[in-house]
C-alpha cells in the first residue's frame, strides 16, 4: 500500500492558497480515482482507494502546516510498512511555477511541514514531491506570499502543476521513485 500525504492548513481561508498545493495536487487526484477524503483519522482527513491499480491511502493533516509531523508519525506507526511506500507533496518557493520535483529524502529546505515531519521522524530518508510555487513577484513577506491565492494570469501554470504532480505520482506508484525522478524532474514548466 502506499501512502501519499498531502501538506497545506485547515480551513477555507487557505483553501485556494499557494501554500496548499499539497492538498489540492491528493484531491484532484482522489476525485480522478473517485476516493473520498473525509474520514477523520491520524489528525488527518484520509480516503482509501486505488490509484494505478495499486492500494492507497490519502491524507491531508488538518493540524496546520508547522505540525504535519504529528500526522505523518502516526501514519508511519499504523499503516506505512518500508517507508519507501510513503510520500509527502508540499509547495516549494524556491522553484518556479509549474515545475515539480521529486527527490528521495533531503532537507527541509525551510519548509515548516517538512521541519515538522524530519522533527518528528527523526530523520530525513522519506521521499518528497515538491510543486514549484514560485512566479517572477515574490518579493518581501514569504509567509503572506504563501497564504495568497494564485492570481488569475499564473492558474494556468497552477493547473499544469498539479497534473503534472499527479502524473508524477502515478508513475511513482507503478514505476518507482527512480523512473519518476527521471520523468518529471526536468519537466518544464507551461507558458504563460
Amino acid at each position: 500500500m502506499k501512502v501519499m500525504v498531502g501538506l497545506g492548513n485547515p480551513g477555507l481561508e487557505y483553501k485556494n492558497t499557494k501554500h496548499n498545493i499539497g492538498f489540492t495536487v491528493l484531491q484532484d487526484l482522489a476525485k480522478e480515482n473517485k476516493i473520498k477524503i473525509r474520514q477523520m483519522r491520524y489528525s488527518a482527513l484520509t480516503g482509501r482507494g486505488k490509484v494505478a491499480g495499486v492500494e492507497v491511502v490519502l491524507a491531508l493533516p488538518q493540524t496546520y502546516m508547522n505540525r504535519s509531523g504529528d500526522t505523518v508519525g502516526d501514519l508511519l506507526r499504523e499503516e506505512v510498512g518500508p517507508s519507501d511506500d510513503l510520500i509527502v507533496i508540499c509547495d516549494d518557493i524556491n522553484m518556479k511555477l509549474g515545475r515539480v520535483r521529486m527527490k528521495k529524502k533531503g532537507s527541509a529546505g525551510g519548509h515548516k511541514g517538512l521541519e515538522s515531519i524530519i522533527s518528528v521522524l527523526g530523520r530525513d530518508d522519506f521521499a518528497r514531491l515538491r510543486v514549484g510555487i514560485a512566479t517572477d513577484v515574490h518579493k518581501g513577506d514569504i509567509t503572506r506570499y504563501v497564504l495568497t491565492p494564485f492570481k488569475r494570469k499564473e492558474r494556468k501554470n497552477a493547473s499544469h502543476a498539479v497534473s503534472l504532480a499527479q502524473e508524477a505520482l502515478e508513475c511513482w506508484i507503478t514505476h518507482g521513485m527512480d523512473t519518476a525522478m527521471n520523468r518529471f524532474n526536468i519537466k518544464k514548466a507551461a507558458t504563460s
